[in-house]
């Protein structure tokens, strides 16, 4: 099967070049599709995209020459293309359950072996079960899920102060990141704290012992539906300074059209277009969709959008 050999042939490329800027284009080129088409077909077979195939593999090899080589986590951080010790830190404490200095001194680590393809697949952790799987709307990829949590989505969050995603990650951001794993930044409307505003912030486990400046809400929601899509790239995704990406555009015609028409009435009932009726504590407030983002966008252009559920 020459599409097989192709494939393998893209992920000796891919292997070659870990510890620098995987060229996922270059990749593509060699198994003989476009770009688009190379990551839908990874993903399709392997149900991770290249992107993150590539962040576990560098995980697992870190830990290996952590573990059998005297080499300092400082340069293993620069060697894998972390722009700081702080964070590759965190990216590895995601992936092993554990840092780099526990791993080094009990000699324990994830490994997650580089891949083939044959008639199946040998190597890594894949999950395969058809709940995983994503699907494709248009030009991005799209999978749907039912979340119910014991305890309610708390966030740390800005009021009033606009699209203000920009000063939330540069001033809050690093001092939340490294208490609340993963970090998700969120962005909705809502009328929580009284008059209808826009907030941005992010998740987080508790809402106490804040830093100054910030607002804590307890949104009162357990059961909602978590929607997740994927592009190529960031801009594709989410756009920059001339306005939202194509990949947003599309994942709010997907909701809009396809999603919430089969699921309407499992939605918590809303008095206008994106907006919910929730009450907390006796407290009835509107509450917009929330628009959820990855820690870092670069390395996974994926969001997901929450919507309350009964």
């Amino acid at each position: 099967m020459e599409w097989l050999n192709k494939m393998n042939d893209a992920i000796d490329y891919i292997e070659s070049t870990i510890t620098e800027k995987v060229d996922y284009a270059q990749a593509a080129k060699i198994a003989c599709c476009s770009l688009s088409r190379f990551q839908y077909m990874f993903l399709f077979i392997t149900d991770i995209t290249p992107s993150e195939y590539v962040r576990r593999r560098r995980m697992a090899l870190s830990a290996s020459e952590l573990i059998n080589n005297n080499i300092k986590i400082i340069d293993l951080a620069f060697m894998y293309g972390y722009e700081s010790p702080a964070a590759f830190n965190r990216s590895f404490k995601a992936f092993h359950g554990f840092s780099p200095s526990v791993a080094k001194k009990f000699k324990k680590y994830i490994d997650f072996p580089r891949i083939s393809f044959q008639i199946k697949i040998i190597g890594g952790h894949f999950t395969m079960g058809t709940n995983n799987q994503m699907t494709v709307y248009k030009d991005i990829l799209v999978k749907s899920e039912i979340i119910e949590q014991p305890e309610t989505i708390k966030v740390a969050c800005l009021k009033g102060r606009g699209f203000a995603f920009g000063e939330f990650e540069e001033q809050y951001k690093p001092l939340l990141i490294d208490k609340h794993t993963p970090y998700s930044s969120v962005g909705f409307f809502t009328d929580y704290f009284g008059g209808e505003t826009y907030v941005v912030g992010c998740i987080v486990d508790t809402l106490d012992n804040l830093p100054q400046g910030l607002e804590p809400m307890d949104t009162g929601i357990k059961r909602f539906a978590s929607i997740t899509f994927r592009a190529v790239s960031e801009e594709k995704l989410v756009g920059g300074e001339d306005g939202p990406g194509e990949g947003m555009q599309m994942a709010g015609e997907y909701i809009e059209k396809i999603w919430m028409p089969e699921h309407k009435n499992e939605v918590i009932g809303s008095s206008k277009k994106d907006c919910y009726e929730l009450t907390v504590d006796g407290r009835t407030y509107q509450l917009g969709t929330f628009e959820v983002y990855k820690t870092d966008l670069t390395l996974e252009p994926e969001m997901c959008f929450y919507i309350p559920l009964k």
